[in-house]
C-alpha cells in the first residue's frame, strides 16, 4: 500500500472511519481538513503520495488503510465485516441524517419525514440490540472495521437526538457503542463523547439565517463568475480581409431550458388571479374581497376549482410554530404554482395538539400537484377534497378559512400562512 492523504471536513463521521482504521493499523495516513468553502468532487477522498491511486468512498478508504486483523482474517469474517459496512451505508446513514439534520435546523423541518426517520432508526437499534445480546462486537471476539464503521454511522444520532429515553430499551447497543467510542485509538479522533441529553427542536430563525448566508455566498460566486474578463489586446491586422462571421454570444450555450407550463394547454377563462390577490391583500376580506371572489368565480367555475385539505398525521405535530414552519416549507417547494393558485393554510389547535387545514383555489378541475414533479413532495401528506362551489357548506368553509376563523375537529384557528 502507498501512503497518502485523506481530504475530509472537520468532525465528519465519514472521515473518522478512515482515521480510526489507520490508527489501529499503523497506516501512514495524513489528514487535510477542508474549510466549508473548499470544494472537491468527493469528500472524504484519498490520494496516494505518488498521485497514482485515488479513492472517493469513505468505507473504501477505511477498508484500504485497515489491516487484515481489522478486515477479518477468514473468508467468513471478511464477508461479515463487509456485510455490516454495507448495512450502515444502506440502512443507517440516511434515516439518521433525516432525523438529525432538521432538528439541528440545517434543513427544512418536515414532521412526517422526521417521524419516519425516527421509526427507521428505532428499527436499526432494535435489530442491533438483538444481534449484540450475546456478543461484545459485531464480528468475532475482537473489534473490527465493522464496529468502527457502524459506530461512526450512528455517531450523529447518539450525539444529537438519541436521548436517554430513546436509548433506554437498547442496553446492548449502548454498551457496544460506548465500548467502541472509549477505545484509545477512537478517542484520539472523536474525542470525549457526550451522549444526547435532550433532542433539540427545529429553529426557523436559525434555519433562515443559515439559508440567507448560503444564498448570499452563492450570489457572490455567481457575480464573480459573470464578471467579464479583461479583453486581450487586439493584434494589428496586416491587411483588411473579408468580414468574418459573427461569433455566437457566449450566453447562448448557458441558457437554461424553458420549463413547460403545466397550465398552458388549459382554457384561460376570465378570472384575473393577480387582481383577486391584490383585492384580498388590500381590501376588507368580508365586505370587499370575498364578494369580489364569488362574483368572478361564479363566471369561471368551469375553468377554476376549490379544494379543501387536512393533514394526515396530526399526532406527529407538536409546537404550533413548528407546524407553521411545515406549511412554509411546502409553500417554498411549490413556488412556481403561485401564478395559478391561491390558498390559506391554517394551524388549528395549540401546542401539543394541533393540525393543518386549508382551502385552495386554482386553475383547472383536477388536483394540480401531480402536474409537476417539483410539486409532489408534500401533497400526499394531506387528504384532498374537491368542493362544490354551489354548496352553502363550501361558502362557509371558504369564508371562515380566508378570514382566519373557524375550527377543525374542535380545534380553533391559531396561526396560518397565505399562498398568493
Amino acid at each position: 500500500m502507498v501512503a497518502g492523504t485523506l481530504f475530509t471536513y472537520p468532525e465528519s463521521f465519514r472521515g473518522f472511519k478512515a482515521t480510526i482504521a489507520a490508527n489501529y493499523s499503523g497506516f501512514a495516513l495524513k489528514t487535510v481538513e477542508l474549510k466549508e468553502n473548499e470544494k472537491r468532487n468527493h469528500v472524504p477522498c484519498y490520494e496516494s503520495d505518488d498521485k497514482k491511486f485515488n479513492l472517493i468512498d469513505s468505507n473504501a478508504i477505511a477498508y484500504y488503510v485497515a489491516n487484515d486483523e481489522m478486515r477479518g482474517q477468514t473468508a467468513e469474517a471478511k464477508a461479515q465485516v463487509l456485510q455490516w459496512i454495507s448495512y450502515g451505508a444502506s440502512s443507517v446513514i440516511t434515516p439518521v441524517a433525516h432525523w438529525v439534520y432538521p432538528l439541528l435546523s440545517l434543513v427544512e423541518s418536515c414532521q412526517p419525514g422526521i417521524a419516519k426517520a425516527q421509526s427507521e432508526v428505532r428499527a436499526v437499534f432494535g435489530f442491533l440490540n438483538d444481534h449484540l445480546k450475546t456478543r461484545t462486537y459485531l464480528v468475532g471476539e475482537r473489534l473490527s472495521l465493522a464496529d468502527i464503521s457502524l459506530a461512526c454511522d450512528l455517531l450523529l444520532a447518539y450525539k444529537h437526538v438519541a436521548d436517554e429515553q430513546f436509548r433506554k430499551p437498547y442496553g446492548n447497543v449502548n454498551r457496544w457503542f460506548t465500548t467502541v467510542m472509549n477505545k484509545e485509538q477512537v478517542k484520539k479522533v472523536v474525542g470525549e463523547l457526550s451522549l444526547c441529553v435532550k433532542a433539540p427542536e427545529f429553529c426557523a430563525d436559525k434555519h433562515e439565517k443559515r439559508m440567507a448566508k448560503f444564498k448570499a455566498a452563492t450570489q457572490v460566486k455567481e457575480k464573480k463568475a459573470k464578471e467579464p474578463k479583461a479583453p486581450k489586446e487586439a493584434k494589428p491586422k496586416a491587411e483588411p480581409k473579408q468580414k468574418e462571421p459573427e461569433e455566437e454570444p457566449e450566453e447562448d450555450f448557458a441558457q437554461e431550458p424553458v420549463s413547460k407550463d403545466p397550465f398552458a394547454a388549459m382554457p384561460k377563462g376570465t378570472f384575473n388571479m393577480d387582481e383577486w390577490k391584490r383585492t384580498y391583500s388590500n381590501e376588507d376580506t368580508l365586505k370587499v374581497a370575498l364578494p369580489y371572489f364569488w362574483k368572478h368565480f361564479e363566471e369561471n367555475t368551469e375553468f377554476y376549482s376549490l379544494w379543501y385539505c387536512e393533514y394526515n398525521y396530526p399526532e406527529d405535530l407538536s409546537k404550533v410554530f413548528m407546524t407553521s414552519n411545515l406549511i412554509g416549507g411546502m409553500f417554498q417547494r411549490i413556488e412556481k404554482l403561485r401564478k395559478n393558485a391561491f390558498s390559506n393554510m391554517g394551524v388549528y389547535g395549540v401546542d401539543g395538539k394541533n393540525t393543518i387545514a386549508g382551502v385552495w383555489f386554482w386553475k383547472g378541475q383536477e388536483l394540480v400537484f401531480p402536474l409537476c414533479p417539483d410539486w409532489t413532495t408534500d401533497y400526499e401528506s394531506y387528504t384532498w377534497k374537491k368542493l362544490d362551489p354551489k354548496s352553502p357548506e363550501t361558502k362557509k368553509l371558504v369564508e371562515d378559512n380566508w378570514q382566519w376563523e373557524g375550527e377543525v375537529k374542535g380545534m380553533k384557528f391559531n396561526a396560518g400562512k397565505t399562498f398568493k
